[in-house]
């Protein structure tokens, strides 16, 4: 058993392990995810990442092991709850609402925190009216962090993928969560739109936020990550800095050697 020095507020998974039947997709899981750091998760096709993702966010349940945001245990606490402690993800296919405005859409994100009841919604009470005005400039602000306010009253039809997925992670980060994953952000974007992404998520950073990003792009990834976790058939195979893990023999032969990655 991996023992590790936690710091208050760090986010622990220890010997966590995930099985599907008699399949088995994670094997005895040590991580650590520190406040005030972007980490990168990395891996082949298949290596267990999403579904380590679906562990923290408690769509998931491990078989064994530990998940621990600070000294609090997460393991049995449902999807709601553990948003309710500031966990937030965004999803590889952005899902905004094509019906509502950018800014709308982002509002939704707001939704746990709200008081005003659903009465609200269709009546002009002063309260309501009053916390839809908070909650849209809260919008706005996050919009703005990422460089994308001139597009807050657009339709998401209107607006091309990159652009989407900066409102899809505007929406993530409106509520000032804890604990941010971000699953392939910069799947379908062109290399112009990625470099807009890397500025934007550098954006983010801060000393309350810990941030944790799954994607395929070495570029990105190496560019605005402080760590790095390897990922390969559903155990860790290396750890470290960008520049420790790209010197890595073994994560060159399984992964970034690999030109079809």
């Amino acid at each position: 058993m991996t023992v590790m020095t936690q710091a208050v507020d760090d986010l622990t998974v220890e010997n966590l392990t995930l099985s599907f039947g008699g399949i088995q997709v994670l094997h005895d899981i040590n991580l650590r995810f520190a406040k005030g750091e972007i980490t990168g998760l990395i891996g082949p096709n298949g290596a267990g990442k999403t579904s380590f993702f679906n562990c923290l966010t408690g769509l998931y349940t491990p078989k064994q092991g530990s998940i621990c945001l600070g000294e609090k245990h997460l393991e049995h606490l449902s999807p709601p709850q553990r948003a309710a402690l500031g966990f937030s993800r965004s999803f590889q296919h952005v899902a905004l609402c094509p019906e509502l405005s950018v800014v709308e859409n982002v509002m939704i994100g707001l939704h746990r925190q709200s008081k005003a009841g659903w009465l609200a919604a269709f009546l002009p009470l002063a309260g309501g009216r009053l916390e839809r005005k908070h909650n849209r400039e809260r919008a706005l602000a996050a919009l703005d962090n990422l460089g994308i306010i001139e597009v807050a009253d657009e339709l998401p039809t209107q607006l091309p993928p990159g652009l989407l997925r900066l409102a899809e992670i505007a929406r993530a980060t409106v509520g000032n969560p804890r604990v941010l994953l971000l699953d392939e952000p910069a799947a379908g974007l062109n290399s112009v739109e990625t470099q807009d992404l890397s500025l934007a998520l550098k954006s983010l950073r801060s000393p309350d936020l810990m941030l944790v990003i799954v994607e395929h792009d070495m570029e990105l990834i190496m560019g605005v990550c402080d760590s790095i976790h390897v990922l390969n058939v559903g155990r860790v195979l290396a750890s470290g800095s960008p520049e420790m893990v790209r010197a890595n023999a073994e994560v060159i032969r399984v992964y970034l050697g690999d030109e079809d990655d």
